[in-house]
């Protein structure tokens, strides 16, 4: 491929994300890198100095990825269980986790806790 090509394939990568028109992709990617992140911590050792695999049964990324697939809710739950502080994660992992986390969030018209506003309630006058 010609540099040409590839500066071609370049500009429409960023128009096509500049239009909307990749966010599925986009999504889908986002979600890949999370589901790798809760992967690579369940392979780490758990407190008691087992791996989560050697605990669960889940031995593969395989596996681990079926499990997270089989109920509509499981990869949202095990994202949201390194909240608040995302501990045993790292950085790469929390920000694959935390963007999944975003796009759930938006996806349910969900603000974060500093941009929730409470309807005006009026009080009385005396």
């Amino acid at each position: 491929m010609t540099n040409a090509d590839r500066q071609r394939r370049y500009r429409q990568k960023l128009k096509a994300r500049a239009s909307g028109d990749a966010l599925g992709e986009r999504v889908r990617d986002a979600i890949d890198r999370a589901v790798l992140a809760l992967w690579a911590f369940h392979e780490r050792p758990a407190p008691g100095g087992m791996r989560w695999s050697d605990i669960d049964g889940c031995t593969s990324a395989t596996l681990y990825r079926a499990e997270l697939q089989r109920g509509t809710g499981n990869l949202l739950q095990a994202c949201r269980a390194f909240l608040p502080d995302y501990e045993g994660l790292t950085p790469e992992e929390t920000r694959a986790i935390a963007t999944v986390i975003e796009i759930a969030d938006a996806l349910r018209l969900m603000h974060p806790p500093s941009l929730i506003v409470t309807p005006f309630q009026p009080v009385a006058a005396p």
